[in-house]
């Protein structure tokens, strides 16, 4: 007769006799198994919003939590409609979509911005979706959908999020998309970026401290100081909520800079946009939270800014060239025609930059 049979629990094996059977890996591939994943209510965390520059692509990536289980979800938006929806048994992968080697500028949301924006880009898919299959009845038997089972992941999305289900309501095909929604402006501070052009292998950069609560239109006034530009050139800013400039109209989708702050597009060290001026691309770095300073000041930079002339690196390099023996014959003409007269590549004069960010108040 067995031990558990006369009443009395087996003996235990020592901890070195006990197997130990590893977990096996979660599986997030099949959106069947979806509902299985996470129970109870859904927690919103890490909520980011990635863009790459120049493309229409944009990943709204957050991790959801549940208990003591947590994935990543990454939404890939292409010209604002819902691409792919894909869950990460490990949710930094879905926050790193963008990150390999890619330029991304990145933003980060509150969870009720991220249904916000995960919400308009799944009803304008679905439009589209109901549109189609209006237009062309037989689409679907066609089997040319690469993504046939986006509806379903879509509706498991919807629910963890909270969000109403899909209701077709008549709608412009022609109607503008929606831009992404700007964060709410938040309390005031200082914030230190560093800026430096993309391009040259000799780095032109500065350092400085600015408002948060500068509007877009003001910090191309203090960049255009910084570097010792015309501020009437044109100039446009790539961000994670899509482009902002001057002139809305040249270019299709964009914001007015002055409608948006500083603060509104980058919030936290890390924080990154894209800032083109006179043909040439900056990165624009958060490098840390800094006292509410009184007026933009520049801390420390190295270089000229290429003249306006130079629109581009390859005509930089060419002035470059010229610079090295400018007595030349054939450089006399480049240097004239590059504005390299009278022009120093390494010369940076912080007082100098003070200066001219001074005048602007």
């Amino acid at each position: 007769m067995s031990p558990v049979s006369r009443g009395r629990k087996p003996a235990k094996r020592p901890k070195h006799q006990r197997s130990h059977r590893t977990r096996p890996p979660l599986d997030v591939t099949r959106v069947e198994r979806w509902p299985k994943l996470l129970h109870g209510p859904i927690e919103l965390s890490d909520c980011v919003a990635q863009g790459q520059v120049d493309q229409d692509l944009v990943v709204l990536a957050a991790t959801l939590t549940a208990g003591k289980r947590s994935v990543g979800v990454e939404v890939v938006l292409n010209d604002r409609e819902v691409d792919v929806i894909e869950l990460h048994p490990d949710p930094a992968d879905a926050l790193a979509v963008l990150r390999r080697g890619f330029e991304v500028t990145e933003a980060p949301l509150t969870p009720e911005e991220f249904r916000s924006q995960v919400e308009a880009a799944l009803i304008a898919r679905a439009d589209r979706d109901a549109w189609l299959r209006e237009k062309v009845p037989k689409l679907r038997e066609l089997g040319t959908d690469p993504r046939p089972d986006l509806p379903e992941r879509a509706a498991q999305l919807r629910r963890w999020l909270g969000l109403p289900a899909y209701e077709p309501v008549p709608r412009l095909p022609s109607a503008d998309q929606l831009p992404l929604v700007l964060p709410s402006p938040v309390p005031v501070t200082g914030l230190r970026v560093a800026v430096a052009l993309s391009e040259p292998d000799d780095a032109i950069w500065r350092r400085l401290e600015v408002r948060s609560d500068v509007t877009l239109a003001g910090l191309h006034r203090i960049l255009a100081a910084a570097f010792d530009r015309d501020e009437r050139q044109y100039h446009r800013f790539e961000t994670a909520y899509g482009g902002f400039s001057a002139d809305a109209q040249s270019c299709e989708g964009d914001r007015l800079d002055d409608e948006v702050t500083l603060g509104q597009v980058v919030a936290s060290p890390g924080h990154r946009l894209v800032y083109e001026a006179e043909g040439w691309a900056h990165w624009i770095r958060v490098e840390r939270l800094v006292t509410l300073p009184g007026a933009p000041s520049c801390l420390d930079g190295e270089r000229a800014a290429p003249p306006a002339e130079c629109e581009d690196q390859s005509s930089y390099e060419m002035l470059l060239y010229a610079l090295r023996d400018p007595d030349g014959e054939e450089n006399e003409a480049l240097l004239e025609e590059l504005g390299g007269h009278g022009f120093d590549p390494e010369w940076f004069d912080k007082e100098v930059v003070d200066e001219r960010l001074a005048r602007l108040s």
